[in-house]
Order: C-alpha cells, then sequence, then structure tokens
C-alpha cells in the first residue's frame, strides 16, 4: 500500500510541474494581446517612444524587472493596471525577469 502511493505521488509530481506555465506562457497569456505587432499598446507605446526602440516588449533589451512590475501594477497612459487577483506577484516576477532578461538572454 505504502509503495503504491509513493509510486503515484512520484508519477504526479512531473505533470504537476508540466503544467506550471513558463514565462513566455504567461507572457502570450497577460501581454500579448496588446503588446503584438499592431495591437493597441505596441501602437501607443510607438508614438511614446523615441526613434529606433522597439514598442514590442519582447523585442526590446532596456527593460528592468522592477519597472515592469510598477507600471503593470500602477497601469500608465492607456494601460489598466494588472490586480494580484488577474496577475498574481509570481506570475507577474516571472514575466518581468523574462523581458527584462532580453531576446539575447533568453532559453
Amino acid at each position: 500500500m505504502i509503495r503504491a502511493l509513493l509510486v503515484g505521488a512520484l508519477c504526479v509530481a512531473p505533470i504537476a510541474q508540466a503544467a506550471s506555465p513558463n514565462a513566455a506562457e504567461l507572457y502570450r497569456r497577460h501581454c500579448f494581446i496588446c503588446h503584438q505587432a499592431g495591437g493597441t499598446g505596441a501602437v501607443m507605446l510607438a508614438k511614446r517612444l523615441q526613434k529606433g526602440t522597439s514598442p514590442l516588449l519582447d523585442q526590446r533589451r532596456d527593460l528592468q524587472a522592477p519597472y515592469v512590475q510598477a507600471v503593470a501594477r500602477q497601469g500608465i497612459g492607456t494601460m489598466p493596471r494588472f490586480t494580484r487577483i488577474e496577475l498574481p506577484d509570481a506570475e507577474l516576477g516571472m514575466i518581468a525577469d523574462w523581458l527584462a532578461a532580453g531576446p539575447d538572454g533568453r532559453r
């Protein structure tokens, strides 16, 4: 009986890990709809940014994780804020770290 429970627990652990989303998936789920090419967020950023700076967040190399977190929590311009219920701190942290790594720092 104990052996069966142990084997069952070992079999479930990898499934639980595989089910948790990675940062890229979280970005696609929460941010990409507005921050893809032609999306409202990208269009609005293009108007505010210096020439040569990409309005596509996932292509930028100048984002810092604390800034991404602050903007997501407080909102900015036409971007609404995300509550901790809509986007838990742990998930926001993963997205912010992923964006801050830049396209060259991601796997």
